[in-house]
Order: structure tokens, then C-alpha cells, then sequence
């Protein structure tokens, strides 16, 4: 995706992974495992609270061989939502976009599961 549409529509369901999910604050300290083979831009990722999941490598910074800081806030709760559904589009990271639901929920759903509109 060259640039983040404003507004997309959902053309594949998506159900949510986790229940508990890696957020963090900036300058959080996180530890740090491999990246993903799918999702190249994703790296597996341990914050304080001892929850782990995929963190775009490019919110990290690397300070050791398995540790980083946190470069911003993240959380990586994931949208289900289905097919037909409107959402506002708040970032994209790595294929995947941060959404806002008409009920106001937030939360990350793979980019190919939509089409903008």
C-alpha cells in the first residue's frame, strides 16, 4: 500500500487472535525474539507485563541482542470484524491497519482484507 486510504471496507472477515495482546508505552523496555516470515516487518516482542506479540520492528530500537526500547506507544489488540463493514483507517504498519469501528472500537486487521473506499 503507497498510501494509507482514510476509509475502508472490509471484503474478508477477520477474527481476532489473542485476547491478551503486547502494548507498551514509549521507552518501555521489551524483550525481543524473531520476526515474522510472513509479516516481514514484524518482529515477536515480551513487554513488562510478561505479554507477547508481533510489534512493527520499526517502533523498537534495538539496545541488545534480545532487548529494545519501546520508540512510541503501541497495542496490539486486533479488530474481528466482518465482511461489508466500514472503518476509519488511523495508521497503517507493515501491511496491517490500525482501525476505528462505527462503535469506536480500535484495533489492527491485515490490510488485505480490505479495499478503500
Amino acid at each position: 500500500m503507497n498510501e494509507t486510504p482514510s476509509r475502508v471496507r472490509v471484503v474478508e472477515s477477520h477474527i481476532t487472535s489473542s485476547a491478551e495482546t503486547v502494548h507498551f508505552r514509549t521507552g518501555d523496555a521489551l524483550g525481543v525474539g524473531h520476526h515474522d516470515q510472513q509479516w516481514k516487518a514484524y518482529v515477536w516482542c515480551t513487554d513488562q507485563h510478561g505479554h507477547a506479540g508481533w510489534v512493527p520492528d520499526f517502533y523498537i530500537e534495538m539496545t541488545g541482542e534480545h532487548e529494545a526500547t519501546a520508540l512510541r506507544d503501541y497495542d496490539a489488540t486486533e479488530l474481528t470484524v466482518g465482511r461489508g463493514e466500514e472503518l476509519d483507517v488511523l495508521e497503517e504498519a507493515g501491511g496491517w491497519l490500525r482501525c476505528r469501528t462505527t462503535s469506536g472500537i480500535e484495533g489492527w486487521i491485515p490490510a488485505t482484507c480490505t479495499t478503500p473506499i
